[in-house]
């Protein structure tokens, strides 16, 4: 099928965009990145779920594939570095097993939740010691600000401050993740394959570990393929100073035990062959989330109702159970060596945020060995329904409420360009860069009072790079 043979497959290419998506909505962990869970922008599993979309296997052969991603937020915020390695090997029986591993390392500055000021804020927190450091007072700590150890109990807390006028960020910011990712692939009959999957990764405040299974099956002499597919995942989530009480005030002192999260993810899907030419996807898929799903480094503002003024500072609180929904559907064309890829996602969650997201692009060959694809992606998303900017002090506080910027509403565009080189039939190099710009998307909030000239909006704009190299032999 002509198709097939345009579709590159790399695993870099998957990294930059998923990675840059997620990173893109201000996420503050590098769990974030692969918890398509806490972030409807990210790339759904149903998205995945296309046969056509996998790597050419050729029994008998083994690639390697290695890529790097540079990503860097505006205004001094995250920037990561991501490299990743995957193999292949494709067996004598059309058999696949392949294994992936991933390092995430970031560092900057990431918005704490709390609304901007006319004069500076002093935050205080517990340090956050994972590795054991002996940190002294007037140190600076490992998510920035001061260390400072009170007299007489000897407690170390983490201070430090928002300039006036500023949104409040929590810098210093220092995050690594380690992931593996281990697949196999067999068929069980004529037309019909099975995959396996487990994936785990490890930050030092953070654990996840998942197991999926998918079948495929071929009809209508393999122009149309069913796909089912279910992924189970189980994460611990293990602040470096305890897991606040929810609408607790922000303090240095020591909080509660780890949390545990579980998410079951259903997919299913359906790709059809209209002509040589021609491919069309549809899927759905399905996630229910149960378990700890507030950001325990996530704080909201309790502020004056008549001016404004900030009063004090509580921990966030989400809800424990989120369902989720997505619709998937893309359309792969082919005329001559051009190849065009169009595709639509719906996503609708119980926490009552809608979103689109719409992608195009285009396959260019250079000749025989080169090619370029630009793109352009569009997201909207609307508000969580627990939303705030901040907490008046004079309204009894919600059973829920974040001023996290991921549940926030907002438009965003990305615009792509990748490309590649064949050196020879067994070499390939290829890199891609991507552009992001984030807008308000309908009414920004204010401050109570007369502070039209404090922003609450904490979008931001990025830019991503990635490179990459594959192996055949």
């Amino acid at each position: 099928m002509q198709l097939s043979k345009k579709n590159k497959g790399r695993v870099g290419a998957t990294l930059c965009l998923i990675t840059a998506n997620l990173f893109t909505v201000t996420g503050l962990h590098a769990q974030d990145m692969t918890d398509s869970t806490n972030n409807p922008s990210a790339q759904d599993s149903a998205e995945s779920l296309n046969v056509y979309d996998q790597p050419a296997s050729t029994p008998g052969t083994t690639t390697i594939d290695s890529a790097v991603l540079f990503y860097k937020e505006d205004g001094g915020r995250i920037q990561a570095i991501e490299p990743m390695v995957s193999l292949t090997h494709n067996t004598e029986n059309d058999s696949v097993f392949s294994a992936k591993l991933t390092f995430d390392s970031l560092t900057g500055a990431t918005p704490n939740g709390a609304a901007p000021w006319k004069s500076s804020q002093i935050f205080t927190s517990p340090t956050r010691q994972a590795n054991g450091d002996d940190e002294n007072e007037g140190s600076t700590g490992a998510s920035g600000g001061t260390i400072v150890i009170d007299p007489i109990t000897g407690q170390r807390t983490l201070e430090y401050t928002a300039d006036a006028f500023m949104l409040p960020l929590d810098s210093g910011f220092v995050d690594q993740r380690t992931a593996l990712d281990l697949g196999f692939t067999t068929p069980l009959t004529s037309g019909t394959k099975l995959s396996l999957g487990l994936n785990g990764s490890h930050e030092r405040d953070y654990n996840s570990f998942s197991g999926r299974a998918s079948i495929a099956q071929d009809f209508n002499n393999k122009t149309t393929t069913l796909s089912l597919g279910v992924n189970y995942e189980h994460d611990v989530s293990k602040p470096f100073f305890g897991t606040p009480t929810p609408f607790s005030v922000m303090s240095g002192d020591q909080k509660g035990p780890s949390q545990n999260k579980n998410v079951l993810s259903l997919i299913a899907g359906v790709t059809q062959v209209m002509t040589r030419n021609w491919l069309l996807q549809f899927n759905y898929s399905y996630g229910s989330v149960k378990g700890y799903q507030t950001d325990p480094y996530k704080i909201l503002s309790v502020v004056d109702p008549t001016t404004g003024a900030p009063q004090s500072y509580l921990y966030e609180s989400r809800p424990e159970k989120r369902t989720r929904h997505a619709f998937y559907a893309s359309s792969k064309l082919a005329l001559g060596s051009y190849v065009t890829n169009v595709s639509a996602r719906y996503y609708h969650d119980s926490w009552g945020i809608n979103s689109i997201t719409a992608n195009l692009s285009e396959h260019i060959p250079i000749g025989d060995l080169m090619y370029i694809e630009p793109g352009v992606r569009y997201y909207h998303q609307s508000a969580a329904d627990f939303f705030t900017y901040y907490l008046p002090s004079n309204v009894a506080l919600p059973l829920f409420a974040s001023a996290d910027s991921r549940l926030d509403s907002f438009n965003a565009i990305t615009l792509s360009l990748s490309g590649g080189y064949m050196i020879n039939d067994q070499i390939e190099l290829y890199a891609m860069v991507d552009a992001y710009r984030q807008s308000k998307a309908g009414q920004k909030g204010t401050l109570p009072g007369n502070n039209q000239d404090l922003k609450l909006y904490a979008g931001t704009n990025a830019l991503s790079m990635m490179t990459g190299i594959k192996i055949k032999f």
